[in-house]
């Protein structure tokens, strides 16, 4: 039980390593930009820390838990990174393929977790913490990609295809730089917020569901018998006609 406990709380303790390094990334941006202050997605950010913390002390680990969370967490950031990535080269991902599938990787978090520990709870942390894991990847990579990449022929491509020109020209802002750095604050805010929002709505919704089957398989005598039984009359009656 207690290795069990600690590995939920390495889990937990990965989540703030990666929340401290989006946190850096931020801060660096600001650095360049001091007009733009990344409070809004720094604040997501302190939640996603608490909640991290608080999971590492609730969660039950003691079925593997936690490899359920980091697997599901793991796949959903290497499909969000690679929507990103296909931009540079001047093509567009499918979003809502993309969303579907990472939906499904939260809300499969929730059920196997639920599966193993039986209990709903579980499943909105599991859910959560895998959304937290897909969501910093996400922000991490855009905002590091653009420090890495600014001012190259790919980072050129890449506004280009996210239509970020367009978006600068309407906005009647003067300083390109400013409004990037503006955009990139605002879309890590709403992608940190909705991403967990989104992982505990899935998690509840997959750990109920599989709380409800897992009671109506542990009945006596299981699930209802729906097949067609022949009855007293009917056996009697088939019995005469035979004669």
């Amino acid at each position: 039980m207690m290795a069990a406990s600690n590995a939920v709380r390495r889990l937990a303790r990965g989540v703030q390593v990666g929340v401290a390094l989006v946190l850096l990334l931020l801060a660096f941006g600001w650095s360049l930009v001091p007009a733009a202050a990344p409070i809004a997605p720094a604040a997501v950010l302190i939640a996603y820390a608490v909640i991290a913390h608080l999971s590492g002390f609730i969660m039950d680990g003691k079925r593997g838990s936690q490899w359920v969370t980091l697997t599901c967490g793991g796949l959903s950031a290497a499909v969000l990174i690679r929507s990103l990535v296909v931009q540079y080269f001047g093509r567009t991902a499918d979003n809502a393929v993309m969303v579907t599938i990472v939906f499904g990787l939260w809300l499969l978090a929730g059920i196997a977790t639920t599966g193993r520990t039986g209990r709903i709870r579980d499943a909105v942390l599991s859910s959560t913490l895998s959304a937290q894991i897909g969501s910093l990847a996400n922000v991490g990579f855009i905002l590091a990609s653009y420090y890495v990449l600014r001012g190259s022929a790919l980072q050129e491509r890449f506004f280009h295809t996210e239509g970020t020109y367009d978006d600068f020209a309407r906005s009647g802002i003067s300083d390109f730089g400013a409004f990037v750095m503006g955009d990139l604050f605002g879309g890590a805010f709403f992608h940190l917020l909705f991403g967990a929002l989104f992982g505990a709505l899935l998690g509840t919704i997959g750990g109920a569901l599989t709380v409800g089957v897992i009671r109506v398989l542990r009945r006596p005598g299981g699930l209802p018998d729906t097949r067609l039984h022949p009855t007293a009359s009917s056996t009697h009656e088939h019995y005469g006609a035979q004669q």
